[in-house]
């Protein structure tokens, strides 16, 4: 099996792999390890998307630690036995004005951001063709799959779900509860006035709005394929 590791303390892993015929390519990987925390995990799925992947926290993996490094020892173990189970999550994308050059994909949420900290920005939202806000006055808007509904969502809304896409309103002028929509649903973000940052997970890109741009959202083609092993 091909294996590739992503995180600032990769080798400690990589170093192993041989241990457990596994083979490093970091080109063609048939399993990614991710070794770090949560970001390390977005990053991982962001560069290496679709490819099934395993998530081991860096915290756990010390000498001084009450598990120590027998946890990634397991893991190995796992791998080159082929024993584990493979879950799908899916993904959501971003588009600005149906420029493919404007997209972004995000396992965990796509969202508007005011670009200026000090000033609101206004939002007209459809879904599925209908204008459900005319003019939501706030910091933006988060898109969440129910993998992402523990993150960034969760944080604006105190609320999780584990079917469907959830839309939260970011500090908006006036409350507005959050809306759990089917995961086929299309949800089209119209800049009304002001200037926004169309954003995805912890992605470093970002894509600028301004007045009259149009940001759909929707269920991404691709999928998350997330290793499931019990250590």
């Amino acid at each position: 099996m091909k294996v590739a590791v992503v995180g600032l303390a990769r080798k400690l892993i990589e170093n192993k792999l041989p241990e457990y015929e596994l083979k490093l390519d970091k080109k063609n990987p048939d399993v990614i390890i991710s070794f770090g925390g949560d970001g390390t995990a977005l990053y991982a799925e962001r560069i290496y998307p679709g490819i099934p992947r395993v998530m081991i926290r860096h915290s756990k993996i010390c000498e001084k630690c009450e598990i120590g490094e027998h946890d990634f020892s397991k893991v190995l173990s796992v791998l080159k036995e082929r024993k584990y189970k493979i879950i799908e999550e899916i993904k959501v994308e971003g588009i600005v004005n149906n420029d493919s050059k404007k997209k972004l994909i995000g396992l965990n949420e796509v969202s508007i951001h005011h670009r200026i900290p000090t000033k609101t920005v206004r939002l007209r939202v459809k879904i599925n063709g209908k204008i459900i806000e005319n003019q939501i006055i706030g910091d933006g808007i988060v898109v969440a799959t129910p993998y992402g509904s523990t993150a960034y969502f969760y944080s604006i809304t105190r609320k999780k779900f584990n079917k469907g896409l959830g839309l939260a309103f970011n500090n908006p002028k006036e409350f507005r509860k959050p809306l759990i929509l089917d995961e086929n649903s299309v949800i089209e973000v119209e800049v009304v006035r002001g200037h926004g940052l169309v954003t995805a997970d912890n992605d470093e890109r970002t894509i600028p709005i301004k007045n009259g741009d149009v940001l759909k959202v929707q269920k991404s083609k691709e999928k998350a394929k997330i290793i499931e092993i019990k250590v």
